[in-house]
């Protein structure tokens, strides 16, 4: 009988998004797998909470600022206690503090998913800098990259990862959860919106790469011809000032409405006649698949993994990325020709139960994670324990100033160099 292996998966925690999603949904099954999971949050909330109602075993590792090297001895000591064979990580923050604290600790093997493209996750110049470097830096130490598709395979491939440490494991969602909502309207009752008028909405948060301001460009030209449409704005973010100014600016005040984030997100796609993802990049595009779980037709920029989700334009309205003129037209397609949208709907909701299960992502990542506990060829195989205790037992007594270099001397194979 195989043994149980245990996996840590390390996640930033600070919002409710894909990514956050994702690994709720891969913990709560991948124990009929043989795999024991925990997660560890960088911050804590909202995520954290959300696992804690859930009853998945899980803990807080605090970051206190975006400098604070010490999370990852705090982090290291943490998995010294748990022991897990694997390592996962997800997200920029978590990569770097996750890889070095698996690796200081010992921790055979790591696993980083990719759920999107850095450099779009990040607006400002100089973040967009440092966090490049700190995954050139450390990306070395994962010993297989998951990608959530072959747009983010690609994407891997082309920055220098090499091929045979990217496995594609598209997200996965269970159809029966969704279903529940069918027919739902108390979510469209609550807001005081009529049953016969078109609603359309979009489901993240609330960032620049989501592309709201076309969202709303697009909403503004839809309104001169169906007066009675409707717009909502779910999601939560940074962003939310600069999006309630644009709803003023486009005078879709009495059309438009902000709700927030929503934790039953089912009774809002249930309450939609429409889902539109507006993204300028997507790594995945899981809302596309709980809307057409539902029987919701998706229209999406041709960006990232969407055109893949949707078989490039058979299940769902593609349209090009920041074109506002394009989605207003494609949404007054679909508003125009009932038919045409239940026939979209139903191709994607086939196309969901055929290719993006749950049970599929979980039970390639159960392979993904055996296939490195008896892989002796893994980068981490390259450390002997002597020489992991050695920086381990130095983490309690030295400074932080040799703490580095313990780390600098026995992961110094790891540190690219910068021309």
């Amino acid at each position: 009988m195989r043994g149980i292996i245990k996996v840590v998966h390390i996640i930033g925690g600070g919002e409710f998004g894909g990514a956050e999603q994702h690994v709720l949904q891969l913990v709560k099954r991948l124990s009929s797998y043989g795999i024991s999971s925990q997660v560890v949050c960088l911050f804590g909330a909202p995520f954290y909470q959300i696992l804690e109602d859930a009853g998945i075993p899980a803990q807080v590792v605090e970051m206190h600022g975006r400098c604070d090297l010490g999370a990852v001895f705090r982090l290291a000591r943490l998995l010294r206690k748990i022991r897990p064979q694997v390592v996962h990580t997800h997200g920029v923050r978590a990569n770097l503090v996750g890889r070095l604290a698996a690796r200081v600790a010992g921790v055979p093997s790591v696993v980083t998913t990719v759920h999107s493209v850095l450099e779009h996750d990040y607006p400002s110049p100089f973040s967009r800098l440092v966090n490049s470097l700190t995954e050139k830096v450390t990306s070395s130490m994962t010993d297989r990259f998951i990608a959530v598709s072959g747009f983010i395979r690609d994407y891997l491939v082309a920055a220098g990862i090499p091929e045979q440490k990217v496995e594609v494991i598209y997200n996965g969602i269970d159809p029966g959860t969704w279903r529940q909502w069918e027919g739902d309207a108390s979510f469209r009752e609550s807001l005081g919106i009529a049953p016969d008028a078109p609603l359309i909405g979009i489901v993240a948060r609330l960032h620049p790469v989501k592309g709201h301001r076309y969202f709303l460009e697009a909403a503004r030209e839809v309104v001169r011809e169906v007066p009675q449409a409707r717009f909502l704005i779910v999601g939560s973010g940074f962003y939310w000032r600069q999006i309630d100014s644009m709803i003023a600016e486009f005078g879709l005040g009495e059309h438009c409405l902000r709700t927030g984030f929503q934790q039953e997100v089912g009774k809002v796609y249930a309450a939609l006649d429409v889902l539109v993802i507006s993204s300028l990049s997507e790594g995945f595009g899981l809302t596309a698949l709980e809307a057409l779980a539902l029987g919701k037709p998706v229209i999406a920029t041709r960006v990232g993994a969407l055109p893949e989700i949707l078989g490039d334009g058979e299940c769902g309205i593609l349209v090009p990325p920041a074109d506002s003129g394009a989605l207003a037209r494609a949404l007054l397609d679909l508003l125009q020709n009932p038919d045409l949208a239940r026939r979209l709907a139903e191709r994607g909701r086939k196309r969901v139960l055929g290719v993006f299960s749950i049970e599929k992502t979980v039970a390639a990542t159960a392979r993904l994670y055996r296939s490195l506990s008896n892989d002796d060829s893994s980068i981490s195989s390259l450390l002997c324990p002597e020489r992991c205790d050695s920086v381990q037992d130095k983490i309690y007594s030295c400074s932080s100033e040799r703490i580095l270099m313990s780390i600098t001397s026995a992961f110094s194979s790891t540190v690219w160099v910068f021309r």
